[in-house]
């Protein structure tokens, strides 16, 4: 007979309890694929570091990686390693950043990110809201459903359409706690697909290497006009 097993927590403690391959998974949290130099740029650190982490992260099974050529690609492979890194960001004490390149980075950021798969910030949070508001989404209890409104607004506005399996997913639609504004945004097949489909449409782009996004001027005046939102 096979002996049982249990969870081997030390080696994720191990991960998770080390600085720097946080933030390594932090910067990877934007769901894309990117190459050592990238991470290494990103992140500060030197290329052997990175390339050390990255092979402990795939021994982990945490990676997705991919040649093409010359060039070695690496990205999260599981949204729960995602939510396990934003639930650290969400109870981890704030500190200072003196650099202000760095500053400059946290304030994009803190304006709007992608969250794996999904829209994050200020940006994922107002919409939220103006979804509630506008009864695309409602609230039951502690969780959330699309309406036939919403279906169709959804449909009409970015081209999205969900299959009768995805509507039957336990991660169809699904609240996510921000770390930055500590207020819900949206994740689950739904925020996926509004998070791809607003840069497909060119309302959202990445104004650098991080996990940002920002709206671009014809996302601007969608925000403003469709969702009811406004930004200086």
């Amino acid at each position: 007979m096979s002996g049982m097993q249990t969870a081997n927590y030390s080696a994720i403690s191990e991960i998770i309890g080390n600085p720097q391959r946080l933030t390594m998974l932090v910067f990877l949290m934007d769901g894309r694929f990117h190459t050592v130099t990238e991470i290494t740029k990103a992140t500060n650190l030197k290329a052997n570091t990175v390339s050390l982490y990255l092979s402990q992260f795939i021994k982990l099974s945490w990676l997705d990686n991919y040649f093409q050529g010359r060039w070695h690609y690496y990205r999260l492979s599981d949204p729960d390693i995602a939510s396990l890194v934003e639930k650290i960001l969400v109870i981890s004490p704030k500190k200072k950043i003196a650099s202000f390149r760095l500053n400059q980075q946290e304030e994009l950021l803190h304006k709007g990110r992608s969250c794996y798969s999904h829209l994050a910030g200020r940006l994922g949070v107002d919409l939220l809201k103006s979804m509630l508001n506008l009864n695309w989404i409602k609230q039951v209890n502690s969780t959330f459903e699309l309406t036939d409104q919403g279906e169709s607004e959804l449909n009409n506005h970015l081209g999205i359409n969900f299959s009768v399996q995805e509507r039957k997913s336990p991660d169809f639609i699904l609240p996510c706690l921000d770390w930055s504004e500590r207020q819900f945004h949206l994740k689950g097949i739904v925020g996926k697909k509004i998070l791809r489909a607003m840069l497909d449409q060119q309302w959202l782009y990445r104004p650098n290497q991080t996990r940002a996004a920002s709206l671009t001027d014809k996302g601007q005046a969608v925000f403003s006009e469709l969702f009811k939102i406004q930004y200086q």
